[in-house]
């Protein structure tokens, strides 16, 4: 009697081994989120490039500092997903500093990308003896000036854009760069950058909105001056972070933060951003700004 109970069981063990095992297999079943995953995918949405993020004004700093300057023409033509755009300019004589207004749309609202962006952007070049000049290059009594560098703000903007998995809305931006080697193929850019936002992620059978702001520090970002096409394949170097996040479910349930302050990293590199954080690594396609 004793040898048909544990036999018994056994086979009950077995089958519960099989049921557990089918239902993690289920593709249709809830899966267990990381808020470090959550985290990361709101990360990435914030710097790629196609959809508005940091890595857009990255690559707007480069179309400035070149012969071109930031144009209809220029972003029409280097930027694959283009719509419509329209750049205003000013210049105060007194301080010898640019004001640019920049209003920007790619892809289409139904999409699965699609952005609608404005920046106002202020910027001052500055020769090799760090004094103001007009241009990126300039003729003088001594003949063409290049530029050296150039101080760069973000000042203000407005937007909102979506991926296949996160919208967002923004509610703030702003940023203070510093930017060197304007005279030389590769421009280097140091400085800090901070924007708010509303995130809708809807994964994993769950919606949750994170209502966040992302604080970035830019070490010794490196990419090819005036190629907006090849800046988030060809830009390196570091960027240091904090993020900051009220979530809310809005369907479903996946874990239980509601409130995170997170230290991350971001490395460059072949197109990626390597994100560390929480003590985990995610891969970030800074292009489509999305999570590989």
């Amino acid at each position: 009697m004793k040898k048909q109970l544990s036999t018994y069981g056994l086979i009950v063990a077995a089958s519960m081994t099989v049921l557990i095992g089918c239902a993690k297999d289920d593709p249709n079943a809830p899966l267990a989120a990381d808020v470090n995953e959550d985290a990361a995918q709101s990360i990435a949405s914030d710097v790629g490039q196609d959809n508005g993020g940091a890595l857009d004004q990255l690559a707007d700093v480069a179309e400035i500092a070149s012969p071109s300057g930031l144009s209809v023409a220029s972003d029409a033509l280097k930027g694959s997903s283009f719509n419509t755009v329209g750049v205003d300019t000013s210049y105060d004589e007194s301080t010898g500093t640019w004001t640019l207004t920049l209003n920007r749309e790619r892809g289409t609202q139904g999409g699965a990308y699609y952005a609608s962006i404005t920046r106002v952007y202020r910027y001052q070049f500055l020769n090799a003896s760090g004094q103001p000049q007009k241009h990126w290059r300039v003729v003088t009594s001594g003949g063409i000036d290049t530029a050296a560098s150039m101080t760069f703000a973000i000042v203000s903007g407005t937007g909102e854009h979506h991926t296949p998995n996160v919208s967002q809305k923004l509610t703030n931006i702003a940023g203070s760069w510093t930017v060197t080697g304007l005279n030389t193929p590769t421009v280097t850019i140091n400085g800090t950058y901070t924007r708010s936002a509303v995130d809708t992620v809807t994964t994993r059978n769950a919606v949750r909105t994170f209502d966040h702001t992302i604080t970035l520090s830019f070490n010794n970002i490196q990419g090819p001056r005036g190629n907006r096409v090849q800046w988030a394949q060809l830009a390196t170097g570091s960027i240091t972070g904090t993020y900051t996040a009220a979530i809310t479910f809005t369907r479903g349930s996946l874990y239980g933060d509601k409130n995170i302050s997170k230290d991350f990293t971001l490395t460059l590199g072949s197109g990626n951003g390597n994100i560390a954080i929480g003590g985990k690594a995610f891969v970030a396609m800074l292009f489509n700004g999305i999570l590989k």
